[in-house]
C-alpha cells in the first residue's frame, strides 16, 4: 500500500508487521478488484470506471451517433450514485471534461471519417476504455 492505495496482492509464508500493509481475508485476496482501491478509515474505497455503449461501430455519415454511459462504482461494482463529480474523457486523443450525475455521464458520438478510435477515462482510481468504430458508409 502507498499513499493508501492498494497496488499489490501478496500471499506471504508467515504473518508480516508492517504499517504497509493490511491484512486481509482468503476471499478478498482471491478477489483482484481490490487492485487500485483505497484503504481509508478501515474500508477499501474507490471510483471505477466502466463504459456501456447501445453499439459497437457506427457509420461515418456524421449522423449516426452512438450513445455511451460511463458509470462509476465502487470496487464491488455498485454504483456510487453520490458521485456527482466532472471527470476527464479522452476520445481519439482530445481531452475533454464531463460532468456525472449519480454516479453517471452521459457521451454521444458521431463521426464522418472512418477508423476506429477509442474512448476512455482519465484520472479514477480505476479506468476504463471503449474502441469505436467508425465504419465507411460508401
Amino acid at each position: 500500500m502507498m499513499d493508501g492505495s492498494v497496488f499489490a496482492v501478496s500471499e506471504l509464508a508467515g504473518v508480516v508487521d508492517s504499517p504497509l500493509m493490511i491484512p486481509i481475508t482468503f476471499e478478498q485476496y482471491q478477489d483482484r478488484r481490490l487492485l487500485f482501491t483505497r484503504f481509508v478509515k478501515g474500508k477499501f474505497q474507490g471510483a471505477f470506471a466502466r463504459i456501456e455503449a447501445d453499439k459497437s461501430s457506427i457509420a461515418a455519415t456524421g449522423e449516426d451517433t452512438l450513445s455511451a454511459q460511463i458509470i462509476i462504482t465502487d470496487w464491488e461494482g455498485n454504483v456510487q450514485d453520490e458521485y456527482n463529480e466532472v471527470i476527464q474523457v479522452e476520445l481519439n486523443g482530445v481531452l475533454q471534461s464531463v460532468k456525472t450525475e449519480k454516479g453517471v455521464a452521459h457521451i454521444t458520438v458521431t463521426s464522418d471519417e472512418p477508423g476506429a478510435f477509442v474512448l476512455k477515462t482519465h484520472g479514477l482510481d480505476r479506468n476504463a476504455e471503449l474502441k469505436v468504430v467508425v465504419a465507411d458508409a460508401g
